[in-house]
């Protein structure tokens, strides 16, 4: 079983979301989009510590743009799938399934004006929350279904160290508890004998006997005869069934204790635990499944230790009953995450609500999707925390649009965009990839003509044009409109920039060579360096114009500089203006 589907109306900055779910979700997005309040809302319905009174909402819970005049209702709706498998899970959620589709459960809060209240509700006071499963406000959610799904948060701001100490609160405890319940009554009896044995030798050595003497004095002082507390030095506890409270985790082979780990050291054993409890409860069959929320998982440990951590993380909790949600801000966890887990939530320019968007039904080739996950790996996955992206071909695109983007005034890297190498010109895959994560984009792609055939740029946009059609639920362009277009370079090219596509008119290296002031920096950058005789006589030649620049030779060259280098001594260069459609390109996604 899984959460697969979170639906929330009207509760703090959601105005209306609905959202896919894998098994693993990884909530990404910046402070204050909403990470904590989509956590908060899921509590809501599912989680069994949380008391009547904390779901009776404050009206600043209420998203700010609502019309009182129509009786707002916040309202959390849960869907579970994959639950028919496990016969306890079947029984428990049976009378919450859906009546048009028996494979989903769904479990719901509801916050709304009571009944009888006449006019707009303008107190909390006229206001009162339901739980009720299968989309029927009258079919309430049993007791034994809060029992059987436990809900499980660790937040941000966690004392990991504090958990782990108190006795109370550890998850130590339970696991310890029922490991002693397994231990014989003589095997204990006789570890407390050994245990009293030594407490004696300890307090009968002549400086301890003493010392103990001293207290002991000084309290029946204080207290007299009738309130002495007939203090003694010893091992505490020496009572056989108390011993088993005494055991702490230690740390480097029991040299140190918790409070001695770091704190990136606390919070994974503090989660080691965690996951240990859970599955004892579940063994036991206290419970069948649980929602793990974790926010910022990646607190206090070392970006290295992150991705092992959390790599095998993923991979150990596939086939476990857990549903896992984390937030994080760690571009460390967020690239090695599975691609279909993440989730981004983005505030609206007015930032009066945020949006929410997921990969979960991302529909990829098996190879495509390895690909992706393979560059969000290797890049850090920097394109997750970008404001936008540009889709680009190759490596010297990569290399140069960010110094193009300087000479006409615009850092990137400040404004928040990323440069996507996509390695070739299958841009459709990652279309669908940004366009799932709600992300400003654009496409910077060659025309490449093809003598006596339609340029391949042309059929590239047109595939490009109607894929983003599709992704937005809206119809291909007509094959007049096609065909209509395909007689008209430009109109088909100006038709693409509608959908942020940028074509040139030949490839990237011919409009370099013939973009005068581009053409002339880079061949003084290219002089500068040491080719050897051949490629030396080759740049002279193009400089005095005695040979003409051949564009692929000269992209050669670029590429064999160095990215960084070529971006330091290109910038320098003062008045450079690249290309136009570049130039475009870039200035779309401000």
């Amino acid at each position: 079983m899984y959460l697969s589907r979170v639906k929330i109306k009207n509760y703090r900055n959601f105005h209306s979301i609905d959202v896919s779910l894998e098994q693993q979700a990884v909530i990404l997005g910046e402070n204050r989009v909403g990470k904590t309040n989509f956590l908060q809302a899921v509590r809501l319905v599912i989680d069994s510590s949380l008391p009547d009174y904390a779901r009776k909402l404050k009206l600043s819970d209420i998203w700010d743009g609502h019309d009182w005049a129509t009786d707002p209702t916040v309202e959390v709706h849960l869907d579970f799938s994959d639950f028919d498998a496990n016969p306890d899970l079947l029984a428990l959620l049976t009378d919450y399934r859906l009546s048009d589709d028996h494979n989903i459960a769904r479990l719901s809060y509801v916050f709304k004006k009571r009944a009888g209240i006449t006019g707009p509700a303008k107190t909390e006071a006229d206001f009162d929350f339901i739980l009720y499963g299968s989309g029927i406000e009258t079919n309430t959610i049993s007791r034994s279904v809060h029992q059987r799904i436990s809900f499980a948060l660790l937040k941000a701001l966690r004392d990991a160290e504090n958990e782990l100490a108190n006795w109370n609160s550890s998850p130590l405890r339970k696991l310890l508890d029922d490991a002693a319940s397994k231990v014989p009554d003589e095997d204990i009896a006789a570890v407390a004998a050994e245990i009293n044995t030594v407490s004696k030798k300890l307090t009968a050595l002549p400086a301890i006997s003493k010392l103990e003497e001293s207290i002991k004095s000084r309290t029946a002082a204080f207290t007299g005869p009738l309130q002495d507390m007939k203090t003694k030095l010893g091992i505490n506890p020496t009572d056989p069934f108390r011993l088993f409270k005494n055991l702490r985790l230690l740390i480097d082979d029991g040299k140190r204790g918790v409070a001695d780990a770091s704190l990136g050291s606390a919070n994974l054993l503090l989660l080691t635990l965690k996951l240990a409890e859970y599955e004892w409860l579940r063994e036991e069959k206290e419970h069948n499944y649980t929602i793990l929320c974790i926010e910022e998982p990646e607190a206090h440990l070392h970006p290295q230790l992150q991705r092992a951590v959390f790599r095998k993380f993923f991979e150990d909790m596939e086939d476990e009953p857990i549903s896992l949600i984390l937030t994080t801000h760690s571009p460390n966890i967020a690239a090695i995450s599975p691609l279909n887990s993440i989730v981004m939530i983005r505030s609206s320019e007015s930032n009066d609500q945020s949006h929410i968007y997921s990969l979960a039904k991302l529909d990829l080739e098996k190879d495509v999707h390895e690909d992706i996950e393979r560059y969000l790996d290797v890049t850090k996955a920097e394109i997750l925390f970008s404001r936008g992206v540009i889709l680009v071909e190759g490596d010297a695109e990569e290399a140069l649009i960010p110094v193009f983007a300087k000479t006409i005034g615009e850092n990137l890297d400040e404004s928040g965009i990323a440069v996507c190498n996509v390695g070739g010109t299958h841009f459709s895959s990652y279309l669908k990839f940004v366009k799932a994560l709600g992300m400003p984009y654009c496409i910077i792609t060659d025309w490449d003509p093809q003598e006596g055939k339609t340029a391949l740029g042309a059929i590239r946009a047109l595939r490009l044009i109607n894929l983003t059609l599709n992704l937005s639920g809206e119809n291909n362009l007509t094959p007049v409109e096609e065909a209509t277009l395909l007689t008209d370079d430009e109109a088909l090219k100006n038709k693409a920039k509608e959908y942020s596509i940028y074509l040139n008119n030949s490839t990237l290296e011919v409009e370099i060579s013939n973009t005068a002031g581009v053409s002339a920096a880079l061949l003084d950058i290219l002089e500068e360096r040491d080719f050897g005789s051949i490629r030396s006589k080759r740049i002279s030649g193009w400089k005095d114009g005695t040979v003409p620049v051949n564009s692929e030779q000269l992209l050669s060259m670029i590429t064999s500089i160095g990215k960084g280098r070529l971006a330091t001594r290109l910038a320098n260069k003062a008045g450079i203006q690249p290309p136009a459609y570049i130039s475009e390109a870039i200035n779309s996604l401000k």
